[in-house]
Order: C-alpha cells, then sequence, then structure tokens
C-alpha cells in the first residue's frame, strides 16, 4: 500500500460562538471561526465605548 492510499485526517472543532465547523488550524486553535472574531471584537469595543444618556449630557452642559 503506498502512501498515497492513505486517509487524510483533519482536526476540526466547533466555533465557540456560533457552534459552525471550524476547518483551519489557526481557527482550531482560536476555538472561533474568522467572522465571529471580527464580531466578537467589533462588540467588545462597542461595549467598551462610554454610553451617555440624556441625564449626561443635560449635566454637562449646564
Amino acid at each position: 500500500m503506498a502512501d498515497d492510499d492513505r486517509p487524510t485526517v483533519r482536526l476540526v472543532a466547533h466555533c465557540r460562538r456560533c457552534h459552525g465547523w471550524l476547518l483551519s488550524p489557526r481557527s482550531v486553535a482560536e476555538g472561533i471561526g474568522p467572522t465571529c472574531a471580527m464580531r466578537e471584537r467589533a462588540e467588545q469595543r462597542a461595549g467598551s465605548e462610554q454610553t451617555l444618556t440624556l441625564f449626561d449630557i443635560s449635566e454637562r452642559a449646564a
């Protein structure tokens, strides 16, 4: 039996965010796919920004 006849084995995992299949070695290592990682970073940036209310704005104007 030649080496080329052996089946190919790939490590796959599920994304921690959407539970989709992860196939790339980098995604498997990080536990998240590239699209979900981009969305997660955007959510973290949005959450870290200070949210102002109308009360905060009116206090600053006074």
